[in-house]
């Protein structure tokens, strides 16, 4: 709803909303119990927030911070990848997985840097439509955490919707049912195509831990044999 027809469910908690088994492509289907807080997204901020979840996925700084001036929120940008997927933007680990010791210990500095003020600044700059997202964000994710579901599903899932959701056409045309099918197909390669950069990533990211591995290892081997012949050839000499 978020990603492609920019509308949202501000509450989306057990009390209103109730996944039911069966019916669906997926073998089970939503049933809205109360309509809570529901609220029909800005165009351009839908779209916005398309690009954010695709540069967030591919840890795309670059994409976030000029994104971050869309939004309004300037340099506060770099935590976005932590306020959405859990990890820096210059995080190693795969997503889903959270932050390395770290990768925490660094960023629990930089919050420590942070005023009361930096952090009203960045809440009040934030649009209204990016404040309703970021609340329905963080029930899901709450709802996740207790259910112990892993978090990748839910973003790969987001990543999926954000790609179709720039593809997306909200006016209807002539030839709509033709044009929806090449729509589809090319939202398809770009989803595909984002998973492929994804997985690249994360293989390099895991050879480059594998490759540091190796290294430590052979290290401490070599230091391990060079400590055994100095004190075999001190014991020779004293012998």
């Amino acid at each position: 709803m978020i990603f492609v027809h920019g509308f949202i469910h501000g509450d989306p908690h057990p009390g209103n909303i109730l996944v039911s088994p069966g019916g669906g492509k997926n073998g089970f289907s939503l049933v809205l119990l109360d309509h809570g807080n529901c609220k029909t997204l800005d165009e351009g901020f839908r779209r916005d927030f398309c690009r954010l979840w695709e540069a967030l996925i591919l840890l795309d700084s670059k994409k976030i911070q000029e994104l971050g001036k869309q939004f309004g929120v300037g340099k506060y940008a770099k935590f976005f990848p932590v306020i959405f997927t859990g990890r820096t933007s210059e995080s190693k680990s795969r997503l889903g997985k959270g932050m390395s010791v770290q990768e925490r210990q660094k960023l629990k500095q930089e919050l420590k840097l942070l005023k009361l003020e930096d952090v009203t600044t960045f809440m009040g700059s934030l649009p209204p439509d990016f404040l309703t997202v970021l609340r329905t964000d963080g029930l899901i994710r709450s709802i996740i955490l207790k259910l112990g579901a892993p978090q990748r599903p839910r973003l790969l899932a987001y990543a999926k919707s954000a790609v179709y959701g720039l593809g997306y056409n909200p006016v209807s045309e002539p030839d709509f049912v033709d044009k929806s099918i090449i729509s589809r197909s090319l939202m398809l390669m770009s989803y595909l195509r984002l998973r492929l950069v994804l997985e690249l990533v994360e293989l390099f990211q895991g050879m480059k831990k594998v490759k540091h591995t190796i290294y430590t290892l052979y290290g401490r081997i070599i230091k391990g044999i060079t400590k055994n012949v100095k004190v075999s050839s001190v014991t020779g000499i004293v012998l």
